[in-house]
């Protein structure tokens, strides 16, 4: 896990808890971008001791700051198509690698899947399947980057840093609202035969 330090530019540090309909999500900013997306927790005062143990100096709380992502995260937790493309996050603490596997992640569109090895190539690395696993194990910012969308040659869904249990939520989230019938049987097989 990655802890949250101002850097040299003095750039202000802000945090938020949206409240949606399978829990309360924290969110730390860096200035303008979006450095964490915590995973939801069960109340808003568990959410707020999550970013509490991430921030390592004082920070402002400010929801507003982070636009209108609070919304439009509380519209994707209700199973509506949402699009989070211009939501700007916070790549410096990033590897050169890991910055081209999130930006590759970003473009997998609502609703699909792609396996580690169609990820590496589509970031430019033919052969670096199990390295874009790692990088997405390291995404602080799950959803904004879909690294749920990313699973295993064998169909099975892989890791999750919030764990299979909530990939395969947010998989069937999506699949409720954007897949065919016979996309969604067919993840839905796959998830099953995993757990």
């Amino acid at each position: 896990m990655s802890n949250l330090r101002s850097n040299s530019d003095h750039e202000p540090i802000y945090y938020g808890v949206v409240d949606t309909k399978l829990g309360s999500i924290g969110l730390i900013g860096r200035g303008p971008k979006l450095f964490r997306l915590l995973k939801p927790a069960e109340s808003k005062k568990s959410a707020l001791e999550n970013i509490k143990s991430v921030l390592l100096e004082p920070a402002l709380e400010d929801l507003g700051a982070f636009g209108d992502l609070p919304e439009r995260l509380q519209h994707y937790f209700e199973g509506n198509r949402t699009c989070f493309d211009n939501i700007a996050i916070d790549l410096r603490e990033y590897r050169d690698f890991q910055v081209k596997i999130i930006l590759a992640a970003r473009r997998i569109p609502y609703g699909s899947v792609v396996t580690y090895s169609e990820l590496a190539r589509m970031a430019g690395f033919e052969k670096a399947a199990r390295a874009a696993g790692q990088a997405m194990a390291r995404n602080r910012t799950p959803i904004i980057v879909p690294c749920h969308r990313v699973v295993r040659a064998d169909g099975c869904p892989g890791g999750f840093a919030w764990g299979s249990q909530w990939k395969m939520t947010l998989l069937e989230l999506e699949c409720s609202s954007q897949l065919q019938i016979d996309k969604q049987v067919e993840i839905r097989s796959q998830l099953d035969s995993y757990l």
